[in-house]
């Protein structure tokens, strides 16, 4: 009974195992498909779709950390041009965005970087122009 019980333990530890593993290797290569191609030269490359879910999770990232740095709260409303470059650590993308404040338009040039290891995102600069 217990040899039975622990081989379905094992099979469902393995099963969950195994799904996880396919669940995170899915999502790193749909990043990968939003780029189209990772050049390891580290040079830009325009952003083919910036309406992306994932391009638009970036843009809002750096507002957010914009609002949390600032008195004043921006509201983000699109992305105009965005490009990339990768390295060996990680994605950084260069975005322009319409954001509004006290509903006036405001456009921001936004640095952030991507760490490739564990996705946690990073705020490098916010100019407005």
């Amino acid at each position: 009974m217990a040899f039975k019980f622990n081989f379905l333990l094992s099979a469902t530890l393995l099963i969950v195992v195994i799904a996880f593993t396919f669940c995170h290797v899915s999502a790193v290569n749909n990043d990968r498909k939003l780029l189209n191609s990772f050049p390891s030269n580290g040079d830009w490359q325009s952003i083919k779709d910036i309406d992306d879910p994932k391009v638009m999770d970036i843009a809002k990232f750096a507002v957010n950390v914009e609002n949390s740095q600032l008195l004043v709260k921006l509201e983000f409303l699109s992305i105009s041009d965005g490009r990339f470059k990768v390295d060996n650590n990680g994605i950084t993308y260069e975005l322009s965005i319409l954001a509004s404040e006290f509903e006036e338009p405001i456009e921001l040039e936004v640095v952030v970087f991507e760490n490739s290891k564990d996705n946690a995102k990073k705020v490098i600069s916010v100019d407005d122009f």
